[in-house]
């Protein structure tokens, strides 16, 4: 029993070991490009490898190289039709297949109740496919989230569909608070209803 806990004790202490090997070398390259880096903002094994991780997406966002959503996904036999060649139920079913595939891709949407089927087919075809990020394996903690009625780009346009279509009363009431002069137009209720059914991340 004794040796079994001296072997685990090892074990750890290695473990341990490769982790701070690690993180100085990815501290080293933060600092070639002009970054500065904390100290460790814990002492457990969990906090440790939390900020390693973090420091690799760091890395990989300064240091490249990128693909966009789309090579991601067809680099491992994922491709999509053209908006303009799909009708009906086959539509419909290529939709879901990309908003599933984004998923895989760790990209998730919000807010798309106020576009049709093909509205929405269209926009992820044309502009969330040729979004990216870094070219590596996404895991569980990546995330992209796209947010289909954004309004915080300052796009006018935007912020009318998630005044009218998506903001509670209470995020419409504090929106003409903090925007005076702000004309909120009528609620209504969206068109479509599809949110409750998108994957969302884990």
């Amino acid at each position: 029993m004794k040796n079994d806990e001296e072997a685990d004790s090892i074990e750890e202490r290695l473990a341990k070991a490769d982790r701070a090997i690690q993180r100085a070398k990815v501290e080293e390259k933060i600092r070639e490009l002009g970054g500065l880096i904390g100290r460790p903002i814990g002492e457990s094994d969990e906090a440790d490898e939390t900020e390693s991780s973090f420091l690799r997406y760091v890395m990989a966002w300064e240091t490249g190289p990128f693909s966009s959503h789309g090579e991601w996904l067809a680099r491992r036999g994922l491709v999509f039709d053209a908006p303009e060649d799909l009708r009906g139920r086959r539509l419909k079913k290529e939709l879901w297949r990309l908003i599933e595939s984004l998923a895989v891709a760790r990209v998730f949407l919000y807010h798309t109740n106020h576009l049709s089927d093909a509205e929405l087919y269209a926009q992820l075809w044309n502009e969330v496919l040729d979004g990216g990020g870094p070219d590596f394996a996404r895991m569980p903690d990546d995330a992209c989230h796209w947010d289909l009625a954004d309004w915080s780009t300052g796009d006018e346009k935007d912020e009318q569909v998630w005044l009218r279509y998506h903001a509670s009363e209470k995020e419409r009431r504090q929106h003409e608070l903090d925007f005076v002069g702000v004309v909120l137009p009528p609620r209504k209720r969206a068109p479509f209803r599809r949110d409750h059914r998108l994957p969302v991340r884990d």
